[in-house]
């Protein structure tokens, strides 16, 4: 009825205006507390709330491949990934599939990815995702209850760890949104076999 409309748009301004606080904390700060931040119970973290968004509606896997941590600021890291993650979601019809993944690339680089079965994005809209409110289809949007500045975050959360976005989307067969940091910020243990005992 009327009441959920207005409780449901209610909602969705309260959203829009905490993205815009993030958005403008991000853009306005220098240097944020930095420091090692453990991968595991972020990737945790992230893969708990994509279960509480989908609700049962997708198989949403973790595939950690390394054991490394990133150096960074833990609050806008989970602000970046949560954003890739919560659009897979959002943008993933029921059944289909989401892989959070984070990996050390042979050049060193670190690369968290998310990728879905979702409904793709036509080439000539994934050079302006990150533009605040910029929207591939409108009706779309407004249904998945985003607020059109995900992305924007994401954007200028990854520049402040010097990372950028790749996108790689084929429409009708799903999307990867891939964050990639310097080698610089990859914290790797120190290496099993040099500390194992000889026996």
């Amino acid at each position: 009825g009327v009441l959920n409309d207005m409780r449901g748009q209610s909602k969705r301004m309260a959203q829009i205006v905490e993205d815009l606080l993030t958005l403008s904390r991000l853009e306005t700060q220098t240097g944020a507390n930095e420091e090692p931040v453990a991968m595991a119970p972020l990737l945790a973290t992230l893969r708990r709330e994509a279960e509480a968004l989908s609700q049962g509606r997708h198989r949403i896997t973790l595939e950690v491949e390394t054991p490394a941590d990133l150096y960074g600021s833990l609050k806008d890291l989970h602000s970046a990934c949560s954003n890739l993650v919560s659009n897979a979601v959002r943008y993933t019809p029921s059944g289909g599939g989401i892989r959070i993944r984070w990996e050390r690339r042979d050049d060193g680089n670190g690369a968290f990815s998310v990728i879905d079965t979702g409904y793709g994005i036509p080439a000539h809209h994934i050079s302006r995702l990150t533009e605040r409110f910029y929207r591939v289809s409108s009706s779309r949007s407004r249904d998945s209850g985003g607020t059109g500045l995900g992305l924007s975050i994401v954007k200028h959360a990854l520049g402040m760890h010097q990372a950028r976005i790749e996108i790689r989307s084929e429409p009708g067969q799903g999307s990867t949104f891939t964050a990639l940091f310097p080698a610089a910020r990859m914290l790797l243990p120190v290496a099993a076999a040099d500390t194992a005992p000889a026996d």
